[in-house]
């Protein structure tokens, strides 16, 4: 990422956008194979509703219901490498319920037409907008990116989604999928989602992580790095340590934040590839600022 580009208080402040929105159509063409980092935040407009049965068990009545509230799409390469292309906040006309700020880091003020310092968009600008980029072809690239689709209500192919949360998930070990936040602390040596959650943040973190299992996986070594992943999510029940603790600088000597680890036979992992540009005849241009 082109720190330079990115304000200096805060290296996700989408406050100020002093970063460039609009692609280059001369050097930042998507079309069809180009990678797009991908991240979703949900408000909860209806509350689940349980009705306990004579038995004990719950029946749900009434299930959660979600709306999106901010879609981010990043550049996957280039100088301008991590910058979102697409960052929307959504008008939403129905009651919230719940804004879930502490994991959507999304709060009542960002989606109220009079308080908000974001330009809201309404839901089905944000639709066309990644219906554009399916349909050019693009591979999105997230972590949960199945439920955040069908939350959506976008079919994706499987063949156009590199999904983080299935690379690393290892069924013979357990049935838990390992969170953005802990695989970003063991690979990455990165702490987020410390307070709350930024949807650039978390999408740039899912295309590092991304390139992390290329390199293992060209190195040889995928298996062994996802055994040592879940061993040490097992001891610390999938959780990151506070920061400062034993735990946390224990596991990042121990862990292999490193690059591709070493191995026996003494082959370290490639250089992390950077992706090819596709043609395209058009670009996206958030509201004006």
């Amino acid at each position: 990422m082109n720190k330079s580009l990115i304000p200096s208080n805060s290296p996700y402040n989408v406050l100020q956008h002093n970063w460039p929105y609009v692609l280059d159509p001369s050097t930042e063409q998507p079309g069809s194979g180009t990678h797009m980092p991908i991240d979703t935040e949900f408000v909860r407009l209806q509350q689940e509703e349980i009705e306990i049965l004579a038995t004990g068990d719950r029946q749900v009545i009434r299930p959660t219901r979600e709306g999106l509230a901010r879609v981010s799409v990043l550049r996957a390469s280039g100088s301008n490498e991590g910058l979102p292309f697409i960052d929307d906040y959504i008008s939403i006309s129905e009651p919230v319920v719940d804004y879930v700020t502490k994991y959507s880091g999304v709060s009542a003020s960002d989606l109220d037409p009079g308080l908000s310092v974001h330009p809201l968009v309404p839901l089905k600008v944000a639709y066309k907008k990644l219906w554009l980029l399916l349909n050019l072809g693009c591979i999105f690239v997230g972590h949960g990116l199945t439920k955040d689709f069908r939350n959506i209500n976008m079919f994706v192919p499987k063949s156009q989604m590199v999904d983080t949360v299935t690379l690393f998930y290892n069924p013979s070990r357990t049935k838990r999928n390992l969170s953005l936040r802990f695989l970003a602390w063991y690979l990455l040596k990165e702490n987020i989602q410390s307070e709350t959650h930024d949807s650039i943040e978390d999408a740039f973190t899912a295309l590092k992580l991304w390139r992390k299992y290329q390199e293992f996986e060209n190195a040889g070594v995928l298996e062994k790095m996802i055994d040592e992943i879940y061993t040490t999510g097992r001891k610390l029940n999938y959780k990151v340590p506070e920061k400062g603790s034993d735990k946390w600088v224990a596991g990042l000597t121990v862990n292999k934040g490193r690059d591709t680890p070493d191995i026996d036979s003494g082959v370290s992992g490639p250089t992390t590839p950077v992706g090819k540009k596709h043609g395209w005849s058009e670009y996206f241009e958030s509201p004006s600022k």
